[in-house]
């Protein structure tokens, strides 16, 4: 009789859990969170810290009446000076574990991301301080005015979590642990596998009966699988959507896939202290190895455009006066001849996401290119987590690593930053680059932005050159975000600002 009671029970609890959670959505993402603490995530997790978290504001796309969208924060000015923001906070909030929302719990989280100075912590780097002057007040006071508007409504960096869930501290959260204010909230976390999340159903901007209470974000690598498991109805949305593969999946029923202007670029970073890429006309010879009209219109199928520099053509502040280097295996030879590396040392090793179908197809060309001049390259396809953290160690990095970029916030110096600038702990900066003078303007070009974008753009479009110049990188594509997803989706927009889908916003129609 015991054994029939505890499998009427759990019969019970299946069809509770089935009605509780009637409109389920399965998104196939191409990675696991890796790092599940707010302050220090910057990378893949923004899909799950864009519908757990929330910052003060949301940045909306082009075209939207208003450039901003309330989150946390209701209204907002700037002094005449522009250093000192107020923000109005939302009243009646409450954070996943039950811990009242106010001004106290946004410095918190705030100054705590400062302190650490991991992720996107240095968005913030020119704030003076951060104030809780009244229950629902907050002020950002700065050494030099700062576009803290936009700096708020940052992907990565900017989100409040609950003053309980930090002082829990990174530990707890890497257990898969989340305490924001987001429409959803973590229900489990099975590492390396799925990731599953659930309304909150305190949520301050409510629910309607059509919108998804569950969201399954499934850990799923390769873009093949990826592409099935929409094609057989398995996953509603995916991440990956190889080039060649957009319009026959929107001729499926039932199915709709296009692809819509970005802000992301693909570069292969080039590491300026490793042999022989420490040589600078060594590395300008890998620049004019790159066959960069093969890759833009059959790697990826037209749905992109060659890159000039390290700015996408669609973000302001983009140098388009840039002189590219351009594919000529003669102008190459001359080069590694001029390097004066021996050409019994033209050697060099290349990593990659091993499951990213563009990577792999633009390595591979860039292979056999190089082979044309005697440049032999070592194709080293990884998991991103592996290659990342070896790229981050100079005895263990490659020759030439990788790399698709998105802003934190909408601003070039989110790349010339995030990228380039001289790190004491490498973070980004997989090429291991430093220039004092190029880390000179792009600081200055920061400090220009809030009050002079005039005098901030000329920094920046001179450091763009200075990174051609220096052969850095590869800068080979402005990519198309590619979206395929089921059509009974309704809701969905697209966001430059956020390398993410907001699943509040989407219903089932």
């Amino acid at each position: 009789m015991k054994a029939i009671k505890i499998l009427l029970l759990g019969v019970a609890i299946s069809l509770s859990l089935t009605v509780a959670h009637a409109r389920t959505l399965t998104y196939a993402m191409y990675g696991d969170i890796k790092d599940w603490d707010p302050a220090a995530a910057f990378s893949l997790e923004v899909v799950m810290l864009a519908n757990v978290y929330e910052p003060l504001l949301w940045y909306n796309p082009e075209g939207a009446d208003e450039r901003f969208t309330p989150a946390l924060a209701t209204d907002w000015s700037v002094s005449d000076d522009g250093l000192s923001w107020t923000f109005t906070l939302r009243e009646g909030v409450t954070f996943q574990d039950g811990t009242p929302f106010n001004a106290e719990a946004a410095k918190l989280s705030l100054d705590r991301t400062r302190e650490m100075r991991q992720g996107a912590w240095y968005i913030w780097a020119g704030v003076e301080s951060i104030e809780a002057i009244d229950t629902h007040e907050l002020v950002i006071t700065t050494e030099t005015p700062q576009p803290i508007d936009l700096i708020a409504s940052s992907q990565y960096g900017a989100y409040i979590y609950s003053p309980d869930a930090a002082e829990q501290g990174t530990d707890w959260f890497n257990e898969g642990n989340a305490a924001g204010t987001g429409p959803y909230q973590v229900r489990q976390w099975s590492q390396g596998q799925q990731v599953v999340l659930e309304a909150f159903d305190q949520y301050w901007g409510g629910w309607e009966a059509n919108q998804y209470d569950r969201v399954i974000l499934r850990v799923v690598t390769e873009n093949a699988t990826q592409v099935q498991m929409l094609m057989s109805g398995e996953a509603d949305f995916i991440s990956l959507v190889p080039a060649d593969i957009v319009d026959r999946v929107d001729q499926e029923v039932g199915l709709s896939s296009y692809a819509v202007p970005s802000w992301k670029n693909s570069q292969f970073l080039i590491n300026t202290q490793k042999y022989p890429t420490d040589n600078r006309a060594f590395r300008q010879a890998l620049t004019h190895l790159w066959d960069y009209d093969s890759v833009v219109n059959e790697v990826y199928d037209g749905h992109a455009s060659v890159g000039e520099g390290p700015i996408p053509k669609t973000m302001w502040g983009h140098n388009g006066d840039l002189q590219n280097p351009t594919f000529d295996l003669e102008r190459a030879r001359e080069l590694l001849n001029e390097s004066g590396i021996p050409e019994s040392d033209w050697e060099i090793s290349m990593a990659y996401i091993g499951t990213d179908e563009a990577y792999k197809n633009s390595a591979l060309l860039f292979q056999a290119m190089a082979a044309q001049v005697g440049v032999d390259v070592d194709l080293l396809p990884g998991d991103w987590g592996v290659i990342w953290n070896r790229a981050k160690d100079l005895s263990t990095a490659p020759n030439l690593q990788s790399m698709t970029w998105w802003p934190t916030y909408p601003t070039p110096n989110d790349w010339l930053i995030g990228l380039f600038r001289t790190e004491d702990s490498t973070l980004f900066n997989l090429s291991h680059y430093s220039n004092p003078e190029y880390d000179r303007l792009v600081t200055e070009g920061a400090a220009l932005e809030g009050y002079d974008r005039e005098a901030a753009v000329q920094n920046y479009e001179e450091a763009q050159r200075i990174l051609v110049d220096d052969a850095v990188a590869i800068f080979y594509a402005d990519i198309q975000s590619r979206v395929a997803r089921a059509t009974d989706i309704g809701g969905v927009q697209e966001n430059p600002a956020y390398n993410a889908v907001f699943f509040y916003d989407l219903y089932e129609q």
